[in-house]
C-alpha cells in the first residue's frame, strides 16, 4: 500500500497523460489480480461439487469480469486527473464512454448467466423445453434494454419524442414487416408451446421431416436423415399438422409386414418369428418391454397370408437397422424351415375354345357359302 502511495506521489510531477496511463494500468492490474484470485478460489470450490452448473457460470463470467476490471480502472484513472488538465465537457464524455464499457461486459455476463440457468432449469424440469436461438436472443435483448436506458440517461436524451414517433409510425412499420412479425411471434409460440423441442424428430403434413435443429426469429431448421437442412418459416410451422416421433416418449412401435403361403401353419410361423426376435436380444435399439408380438393382420390376402410383427425401439432412427437385422434373420429361418413367401398369383378364367380362337386368326374368318 505504501509503495502505491509513493508511486502516485512520485507521478504528480508527470505529464497528465502519463499519470492517467500509470493509474489505469496499476488499477487494472490490482483489480484483475483480485478477480483472478477470487475466480481461482471459486473454481476450486466448484470442482468439489457434483453439478456442472457452477463451472459453466464461472467459465461464462471470466471474460466479462476481466473487461469490467479494465473499465473500472479507466474510470478510477479518469477521476484522478486534475480538473485543470481536463475540461468538464471532455470529462463528462469520457465518463459516459467508460460507463458504456462497464455496462457492456456486465450485460453480457447477466445474459450468459440467465441463459445457463434457464438451460439448467429446463433440463431438470419435465417439460422438455430447450433454450433455442430465439430464446437466447430475447434474453440478450431484455438485458440490453436497461443498459441502453442508462446510457441514454447519461447522454441526457429524452425518450418521449422517440416513443411518440414510434407510436405514429408503428402502424406503417407493422404493415411493412407483417410477414417478419408473423414469423417472430410464431417462433415464440413454437418455442413455448412445449410440443416441439430441439432434437425431436418431426414430420409435417406437407411431407418434410427431420430433427429439429433450431428455432430462430424467422425460421425453424430441420436436419433430415441425409444430413440436409430443411428451412421452414415459423408461421408455416405453427399452422402445419406436425407428428412428433420423440415426444412425449422417444420409444417407437415398429410394424414389419410378413407374407407367407396359404399352405403355411400360422401358429408355427408366429412361433419361429418370435424365436428369431428373441435370438436378436441385445441388438442396439431393440426393446423387449413391451414384448414383441405377431398379429394375423390384415389376414387373408390375394395370394398370401399377411401377418405383422410389432417390436419397439428406443428412438426413431434405430428402427431402420433393427428392421434390417430382423428381416434377414426371419428370411434365413423361413428358407431353413421351407416356408414359402409367394409371388403374387392371379387365376384366369378362360372360356372353352377362346384360347384357340385367339391363337388361330383364321378360325375367326367368315366361311364361304356352300356350293349348290
Amino acid at each position: 500500500m505504501n509503495l502505491a502511495l509513493n508511486l502516485f506521489e512520485f507521478s504528480t510531477g508527470w505529464h497528465p497523460a502519463w499519470r492517467f496511463l500509470l493509474v489505469a494500468a496499476a488499477g487494472a492490474a490490482a483489480i484483475a489480480l483480485a478477480i483472478w484470485i477470487a475466480l481461482r478460489a471459486l473454481h476450486r470450490i466448484a470442482r468439489r461439487t457434483s453439478t456442472s452448473l457452477d463451472d459453466e457460470l464461472l467459465h461464462a463470467l471470466c471474460w466479462p469480469a476481466q473487461w469490467t476490471a479494465v473499465a473500472v480502472a479507466l474510470l478510477v484513472a479518469l477521476k484522478d486527473v486534475e480538473e485543470r488538465h481536463l475540461s468538464r465537457r471532455l470529462e463528462h464524455n469520457l465518463t459516459i464512454l467508460i460507463a458504456a464499457l462497464i455496462l457492456l461486459p456486465l450485460t453480457i455476463a447477466l445474459a450468459r448467466a440467465t441463459i445457463i440457468l434457464l438451460r439448467y432449469s429446463f433440463a431438470k424440469s419435465a417439460t422438455g423445453w430447450h433454450v433455442t436461438t430465439l430464446t437466447a436472443a430475447t434474453i440478450r435483448i431484455l438485458w440490453a434494454i436497461p443498459a441502453l436506458l442508462v446510457i441514454l440517461n447519461l447522454l441526457d436524451i429524452s425518450l418521449a419524442p422517440a416513443l411518440t414517433a414510434l407510436g405514429v409510425g408503428g402502424i406503417a412499420v407493422s404493415l411493412a414487416l407483417k410477414d417478419t412479425l408473423a414469423n417472430l411471434f410464431s417462433g415464440f409460440y413454437v418455442s413455448m408451446a412445449g410440443n416441439i423441442h430441439k432434437g425431436d424428430y418431426v414430420r409435417l403434413d406437407s411431407g418434410q421431416e427431420g430433427f429439429v435443429e433450431d428455432v430462430t426469429w424467422r425460421i425453424t431448421t430441420l436436419r433430415t436423415l441425409d444430413d440436409n437442412l430443411v428451412v421452414i418459416p415459423n408461421s408455416k410451422l405453427s399452422e402445419a399438422l406436425v407428428t412428433n416421433f420423440s415426444y412425449p416418449k422417444k420409444r417407437l412401435a415398429v410394424r414389419i409386414p410378413i407374407d407367407v403361403s396359404y399352405d403355411a401353419d400360422v401358429d408355427h410361423v408366429e412361433r419361429i418369428i418370435l424365436e428369431e426376435v428373441e435370438a436378436a436380444r441385445g441388438l442396439d435399439g431393440l426393446l423387449f418391454d413391451p414384448p414383441p408380438v405377431v398379429r394375423f393382420n390384415p389376414g387373408f390376402g390375394d395370394s398370401s397370408l399377411k401377418l405383422a410383427l410389432f417390436v419397439h425401439v428406443d428412438e426413431f432412427t434405430k428402427q431402420f437397422p433393427v428392421q434390417d437385422h430382423l428381416r434377414r434373420r426371419i428370411l434365413a429361418r423361413f428358407r431353413r424351415e421351407g416356408i414359402v413367401i409367394p409371388f403374387p398369383i392371379r387365376t384366369l378364367d378362360i372360356p372353352p375354345g377362346a384360347l384357340k380362337r385367339a391363337l388361330d386368326p383364321g378360325s375367326n374368318a367368315p366361311q364361304p357359302p356352300a356350293q349348290a
